[in-house]
């Protein structure tokens, strides 16, 4: 049976706990610490700004993108 290309919805929730907690989360399918860029991006007129992780596997290259806060301009 292949492995799918994606990580679960589970996977990714641990993750993003980890993230949340402060730490940098090892890849649930190879168990290789991931690397961490975050995305920013401007609210463009919109009314909110959000901040982005993107955690990146060096080993097998599979990846999540997650919001990890979102605040509203002043």
């Amino acid at each position: 049976m292949t492995e799918t290309a994606r990580f679960t919805a589970e996977e990714e929730r641990a993750m993003r706990a980890v993230v949340q907690a402060g730490g940098l989360p090892e890849c649930p399918r190879c168990a290789v610490r991931m690397t961490r860029r975050p995305i920013g991006g401007g609210s463009f007129g919109l009314g909110y700004h959000r901040q982005r992780e993107w955690l990146l596997c060096p080993a097998c290259r599979r990846s999540a993108i997650f919001d990890v806060r979102r605040g509203t301009r002043l």
